[in-house]
């Protein structure tokens, strides 16, 4: 099985998918081990999952651009929140994009699909707890694996973007904002950490994120966004958290959703959204 951090390296979206199902047994470890995984809030998102071709094909049949190209799933994880606000989706892209991790170690193929499904079919398929509505959704199962498979999913990642990621210099900061940050004799693990926050998916690949470093002690990464996008940032702070985990990290992350005075203390502009901090403990 794989490690977290080579999920991390390995994990693409995945548009065409064999007609293998997923093996119950893999479904209810999925679902288990979203129920289990640590969470940002103390109202916590659900996951839950619909099985079934066609089922799936009628959730996501809603746009004929690039990103509703998804054929032949499964299987659809389905994210559900307490509440529509901020905080719950940035919560959901937490948990949500752990259990994606979690499948890519199993060997499974996913996608997620933020805006190219219907909500409301989504919520007719899933049993749904008072105030509970469909926030996002991930397709689920086994990648096709034929050169016509590999030709479509390479020109769409192409098409994307999904193939670039901007560098660590470009959306991490040293101390304070504006301040570059080289990963030239920077520490290894810190520097692994980030590479694996790099990485991480987004909507449109458009990589909102922004981190500022305090080497500490105690170690500190600040997040910001430069774009009103929860679910990008609670799947990058997932992305931190695992990855610290795996490097021997024991740290947290404490939620600063719209906290100005993160942004003061680090000099960052109006326009960004302080998200939260990562601290790092001895």
């Amino acid at each position: 099985m794989l490690s977290v951090g080579e999920a991390i390296r390995v994990r693409r979206s995945t548009r065409r998918y064999t007609d293998r199902p997923v093996p119950d047994a893999l479904l209810a470890h999925l679902l288990a081990f979203a129920a289990h995984t640590p969470h940002l809030t103390d109202r916590p998102p659900r996951v839950t999952v619909v099985s079934g071709r066609e089922r799936v094909a009628r959730i996501l049949a809603r746009y004929l651009g690039v990103y509703g190209l998804v054929q032949g799933a499964p299987h659809l994880l389905v994210g559900l929140i307490p509440e529509d606000a901020d905080q719950a989706r940035l919560d959901l892209g937490y948990v949500l994009e752990a259990v994606v991790l979690e499948a890519t170690r199993l060997g499974l193929a996913t996608c997620w699909m933020t805006g190219s499904y219907h909500p409301e079919r989504a919520a007719d398929e899933v049993e749904r707890r008072p105030g509970e509505m469909v926030a996002a959704t991930v397709a689920l199962g086994y990648a096709r694996e034929d050169p016509l498979a590999r030709l479509h999913d390479g020109a769409l990642r192409r098409l994307v973007g999904a193939h670039r990621r901007r560098p660590l210099e470009e959306i991490v900061f040293d101390r304070e904002w504006g301040m570059p940050w080289s990963p030239v004799g920077a520490d290894s693990v810190l520097e692994e950490v980030l590479e694996g926050a790099r990485l991480a998916p987004s909507a449109e690949n458009r990589q909102p994120w922004r981190f500022v470093v305090e080497s500490g002690p105690p170690l500190a990464l600040h997040l910001f966004l430069n774009r009103p996008s929860p679910i990008d940032a609670g799947i990058v702070m997932a992305h931190v958290a695992l990855a610290g985990a795996e490097v021997g990290w024991r740290g947290r992350w404490l939620l600063r959703w719209q906290d100005r005075t993160l942004a003061e203390m680090v000099g960052a502009p109006r326009d960004v959204i302080p998200v939260g901090t990562f601290m790092v403990h001895d």
